[in-house]
């Protein structure tokens, strides 16, 4: 790799930066800074020194990547030949996941590593604000009076906690895992020296990690929960199992239990996990209950139905989910709940990728998570430098992390955070290349 570039390393670290902050807050407009982060990325690889041609050398060792990643892209533009119309949604869609994340690695590639790694400040400053923002929105405000209790609360000593379902940009479960997903990715970066002020740093950290937790809790979402075991683990070979795996089983021992202690004393996740119980319960006498968890049971029956219609291409597009749930609905398969409250998607990635797209959409979006992830996790565990060690864990947590999000959430429903899982594994990738921290 030739000589790096000074102003452009400051401009995509901001950009880079500034994108988790304006997801999680009301700034918005997240989508915008991912497009001028693509649109600067590709000035720098044909702009930076030994022009496209040496970003051509540098991009060699990821065009197996790169291939793995086009399948959705290939699928959803055959798909528009088939019908005869452009899927611009879907589309779009792919061409962000394909065409961001290896032009945003191309052009990180030739820029300044330590300066790169301050980008991470971004989802520290994240998790501050979401945090913020969930403890405000749910923060008690009156004793419960008699009856029933307000729906989507909480209540616990005689206080009503209520769910922050009004954050910024998302619903309060896409909301809350992304809280924690900042907070682990702001953790994990403890391995980097960023400043001068080392010990500083780290307890700032830790703190970001802490108050980031209480943020993910008051969020009151179980679905982020099914992370947890991979962050653990994750953190855990990064800090101490590198020479010997053996050494992270009493940690990780340690770490599950404390977890469990957390989940089973607090009173907001001990009654969430008790409604999901009961909500189970009734849904296997009802099948057509009306329950945030029947609901989802049924909106996975619905898709697999649908895959079963056409498991090659399932619906063959995204535009296809709502008219066929509107038919099962009126066969009674599931309730019209789930018509009238428009639930135009399955509540969960693998499920919508059979429903709309059948096997080949499940194997692209297989592919979107662990072909990234495989590089991540062989760098993680290889004799690599630390620095890039800890941008592959920071890497393997984000694709784990949306694997585990993803099968209880649709979490790559909207642009804005296709944009930004592109835009970190694309960072990352560059950022735990051997190459690149040999400069």
């Amino acid at each position: 790799m030739q000589g790096k570039l000074h102003i452009e390393s400051w401009i995509v670290l901001l950009l880079i930066g500034i994108m988790p902050v304006m997801m999680l807050t009301h700034l918005g407009h997240s989508s915008g800074a991912f497009l001028g982060l693509a649109v600067v990325c590709l000035f720098i690889c044909f702009k930076r020194p030994g022009g496209f041609s040496q970003t051509r050398q540098d991009f060699a060792p990821y065009h197996l990547l790169a291939l793995a990643l086009s399948f959705t892209l290939i699928l959803v533009l055959g798909m528009s030949v088939w019908h005869g119309r452009f899927l611009a949604s879907d589309s779009e869609r792919a061409f962000r996941t394909f065409l961001g994340t290896i032009t945003i690695l191309a052009g990180c590639l030739a820029l300044i590593p330590q300066r790169l790694r301050q980008a991470v400040w971004g989802m520290t400053a994240a998790a501050w604000a979401a945090t913020g923002y969930a403890v405000w929105l749910s923060w008690p405000t009156r004793i419960i009076a008699e009856g029933a209790p307000a729906y989507n609360t909480v209540t616990y000593g005689g206080l009503q906690f209520r769910r922050p379902e009004n954050v910024p940009e998302y619903n309060a479960v896409s909301y809350g895992n992304l809280l924690l997903m900042m907070t682990v990715l702001s953790t994990l970066s403890i391995g980097w020296q960023l400043t001068r002020f080392r010990k500083t740093e780290i307890a700032f950290k830790v703190l970001t990690g802490l108050v980031g937790f209480v943020g993910f809790l008051a969020t009151q979402t179980r679905s982020g929960w099914m992370g947890v075991p991979f962050f653990i683990l994750i953190g855990l070979v990064l800090f101490y199992g590198k020479a010997n795996l053996r050494k992270i089983i009493a940690p990780a021992l340690i770490a599950f239990a404390l977890i469990a202690t957390v989940f089973v004393l607090n009173p907001i996740t001990r009654t969430r996990a008790q409604d999901a119980v009961n909500e189970i319960t009734e849904c296997i006498h009802n099948p057509t209950a009306v329950s945030s968890v029947c609901i989802r049971f049924q909106l996975w029956h619905a898709s697999l139905m649908m895959f079963k219609e056409n498991p090659l291409i399932g619906n063959g597009s995204g535009q296809g989910f709502k008219p066929a749930l509107q038919d099962l609905a009126k066969r009674g398969v599931v309730s019209g709940f789930t018509v009238t409250e428009k639930f135009d998607e399955p509540h969960n990635d693998m499920m919508n990728a059979l429903a709309n797209y059948g096997l080949l959409g499940l194997t692209g979006l297989l592919l979107l998570y662990f072909a990234p992830a495989r590089v991540f996790a062989k760098r993680l565990a290889g004799n690599m430098p630390q620095n890039a060690r800890v941008a592959a864990a920071m890497g393997l947590a984000v694709c784990l992390g949306f694997f585990a999000f993803g099968l209880t959430e649709l979490m790559f429903r909207g642009m804005r955070t296709m944009g930004f899982y592109a835009t970190m594994i694309g960072w990352l990738l560059a950022l735990s290349d051997e190459r690149f921290n040999a400069d």
